[in-house]
């Protein structure tokens, strides 16, 4: 799937879905730091395929997130090799793909800051009917993940490292996401054992 034969995402709608599977893992990462990151590359077009997956390597680890369709999103750890060809769909050569390692410049000065806190993102889509005009709002939907990074100084509002869901392809920031607060934060705590 998405250029990887032998990627398997196992996608969420939910933030609640995510959290449930996710939380003690990614609990672990706090404290830790986000080594590099990959991002799929095409070649030919010189530019970043939006659509696959977004890759952090964490202590040794690879953390493979994705958005698809407006409301999944993914996250498998160790999932498929970088080393593995790279074929969308069946378009071979007029499309070539290979793995960029720190391919967003915006992003590489977030490297190595210790991880102090991480967010599942959900956005509450606001729309009006077309017919009536009446407004009304789809629920909060997952869509995506936000690590929170030490401070370089007090001013400094660049310190995250943010993946979404950015309508059916993947969007990384390094600022906080704020939309006419449509977006929401569920904080991961860490894994309270009963």
């Amino acid at each position: 799937m998405l250029g990887i034969s032998t990627y398997k995402p196992k996608f969420h709608t939910t933030a609640e879905s995510f959290k449930s599977e996710f939380e003690l893992t990614l609990s672990e990462l706090i404290g830790k730091r986000i080594e590099r990151f990959w991002i799929m590359w095409d070649t030919k077009e010189n530019e970043w395929l939006t659509d696959g997956p977004i890759v952090l390597d964490i202590e040794e680890k690879r953390f493979e997130f994705t958005a698809y369709q407006l409301d999944e999103f993914s996250l498998t750890i160790n999932s498929f090799e970088l080393t593995d060809k790279l074929d969308w769909y069946g378009m071979g050569n007029e499309m070539p793909l290979i793995w960029k390692e720190n391919g967003n410049s915006d992003l590489t000065k977030n490297l190595n800051k210790v991880i102090i806190g991480i967010n599942i993102l959900t956005y509450n889509f606001l729309s009006e009917s077309v017919e009536t005009g009446e407004k009304y709002e789809t629920g909060d939907m997952l869509t995506g993940i936000e690590f929170v990074l030490e401070k370089e100084s007090e001013s400094d509002n660049e310190n995250f490292f943010t993946i979404f869901n950015n309508l059916d392809q993947n969007g990384i920031e390094k600022t906080e996401i704020n939309h006419e607060n449509q977006i929401k934060r569920i904080k991961i705590t860490g894994y309270n054992i009963a």
